[in-house]
């Protein structure tokens, strides 16, 4: 059976991508924070006529990665990783303290590398899609760590995609405003894509998408 591995999977992009690949694959949604609404996922992809389990960790915990990965293993063969939990936070830099900063990057690059690293013990072949942020392109005020953080994911997939192809391919997607309850947390209501316009960007670079590329949403 093909697995595939979403993290950050009970809500936003993470929830519409874990369904979306629910249709093809066995699919393990990580939770850290919302078991019901991981469990509201998994229900939904089971009267799908889908097989998921739901998976509570924390990716920038290697043992919780190895854990989520372990899960997947159970299931069958993992041939997807779509790296999507993170944090988000927005406040000047002067009013940002030592500890905030390392919290985004423990989870947002530090979380992206140990997912990955617990994968490659097991994952012969298939393709890993870290998600970035338009802002890990072009970054904005008020917001050093998270930009500087998915620019290093960036980064990290251009290395990776170089030292795991032609056996696995690692792609970066980088949305714009999304419609998520992290967006709306801290800017409200702006304009902004749904989730599943970004869940489809993601499928098709599974399909896809050229091995070491940053695709913006």
């Amino acid at each position: 059976m093909k697995v595939a591995i979403v993290t950050g999977a009970s809500r936003g992009i993470g929830r519409a991508t874990v369904i979306k690949l629910a249709k093809e694959y066995a699919v393990i949604v990580n939770y850290l924070h919302n078991k019901e609404k991981a469990m509201k996922v998994v229900a939904k992809i089971e009267n799908m006529g889908g097989k998921a389990i739901m998976v509570k960790g924390d990716v920038s915990i290697y043992e919780d990665a190895q854990k989520i990965v372990e899960e997947g293993r159970k299931l069958g063969n993992i041939e997807v990783l779509v790296n999507n939990a993170g944090i988000y936070d927005v406040k000047p830099l002067i009013r940002t303290l030592p500890s905030e900063w390392e919290r985004i990057f423990q989870v947002n690059v530090f979380g992206t590398f140990n997912m990955i690293r617990a994968a490659l013990d097991t994952m012969q072949e298939g393709v890993i899609v870290n998600i970035s942020s338009i802002i890990g392109i072009e970054p904005m005020a008020h917001a050093a760590p998270y930009c500087s953080s998915k620019a290093a994911v960036i980064a990290l997939t251009k290395s990776l995609a170089q030292e795991l192809y032609p056996a696995i391919r690692v792609i970066c997607v980088a949305p714009g405003p999304t419609d998520t309850d992290m967006l709306r947390r801290i800017h409200g209501y702006i304009p902004a894509d749904p989730p599943e316009k970004v869940a489809d960007v993601i499928y098709k670079a599974i399909k896809a998408g050229k091995s070491g590329e940053c695709i913006k949403v």
